[in-house]
């Protein structure tokens, strides 16, 4: 029998040593988390100060405006017409009383003054800021103003879709939508009083130089009520006197995505989207209400010039200026120049 014999101050010294080895893991686990720690609040840090940046520069900026100039050809024109466009300013000023943005447009010398909606905000009990501006710009150029969903909302009891419309009125298969049209509002009658016509589904028709235009203002641009409560006076807009220059104004554009039509107008304006408020360099417009995240690629009139039935369509991106969202997206003043070729 043999006889092993073991040397136990080795193995005592291991077990005596790893303790230590597992204390020293530890510290080490212990100082890589602190490190990552720091690493994601430093992160954090520089993220929350870049966007605070960007917020900060975006705020500034949009104290102003910029101008986006649009060429569009018509035969129908025998001299150039200048339409400026003005949307979504949400009770904003440039200015005090906006004198920046009066002053702008006057140098412009427009033909035609397009207000396409949202000119104030809902929220806001005031409309001074907007019917100053009115008062200021209604000598310089024919002006017309088209109602919003802001609009709509302080001035009318009930959203202006066809369920809510049929409702209130009683209306089943056959309508009197002219019922609508004839009703006033405060709002209208402080406007016209400034020399601004109101378009609620109807046409006005002027003349600049030696063109005649007819201009036709949309107030059911939901695409439900459009044609049932619209479709009669656009239609004898759109399809009578057929050599006039036809300038459609809707502050919503999304008739134009649900309907297709042969004629829409030679030249349509629009407004609602914000540009999408967020504008991604390279991917462009961010977000929509309506058509969520990445709108344009769902085919959403988002921003920019579109072609509907062979017809430029321009979507502003507005005027508000207040929007700390708003982010690589300057307010704009739009100024669409219709010549012959």
């Amino acid at each position: 029998m043999q006889t092993y014999k073991v040397d136990l101050s080795e193995q005592n010294e291991v077990y005596e040593n790893e303790p230590q080895n597992i204390n020293e893991q530890n510290i080490k686990v212990k100082r890589n988390i602190k490190a990552a720690g720091l690493f994601v609040a430093s992160l954090f840090f520089v993220v929350v100060t870049v966007c605070v940046a960007v917020i900060g520069c975006n705020y500034i900026v949009n104290r102003n405006f910029r101008e986006t100039f649009y060429n569009v050809s018509s035969l129908k024109v025998d001299n150039k017409i200048r339409i400026i466009q003005i949307s979504d300013l949400h009770s904003c000023s440039f200015g005090k009383e906006n004198y920046k943005l009066i002053d702008r447009v006057k140098k412009l010398k427009p033909d035609v003054i397009l207000y396409t909606g949202d000119c104030f905000d809902s929220k806001d009990k005031s409309e001074e800021e907007i019917v100053s501006l009115c008062k200021e710009l209604a000598p310089v150029a024919p002006s017309y103003y088209i109602y919003g969903n802001n609009e709509v909302e302080r001035l009318y009891d009930i959203p202006l879709i066809q369920e809510e419309l049929d409702k209130k009125y009683g209306y089943g298969d056959e309508r009197e939508p002219q019922k609508l049209l004839e009703e006033k509002d405060l709002f209208e009658e402080t406007l016209e009083k400034t020399g601004v016509e109101v378009l609620k589904n109807e046409c006005d028709t002027i003349t600049v130089g030696s063109t005649n235009i007819d201009v036709f203002g949309v107030l059911t641009s939901n695409p439900s009520s459009f044609w049932t409560y619209a479709g009669e006076t656009f239609n004898d807009y759109a399809y009578k006197n057929t050599n006039n220059l036809k300038i459609t104004a809707i502050h919503e554009p999304f008739v134009f995505e649900e309907y297709e039509y042969e004629f829409w107008g030679d030249v349509i304006v629009c407004g609602h989207t914000h540009g999408g408020t967020v504008r991604l360099p390279v991917l462009g417009p961010l977000y929509t209400h309506e058509g969520g995240l990445f709108p344009e690629r769902n085919g959403d009139f988002v921003y920019g010039r579109y072609s509907v039935s062979g017809k430029p369509m321009i979507v502003s991106s507005g005027m508000e200026s207040n929007n700390l969202l708003r982010i690589n997206n300057q307010p704009e003043l739009v100024i669409i120049d219709v010549n012959r070729f």
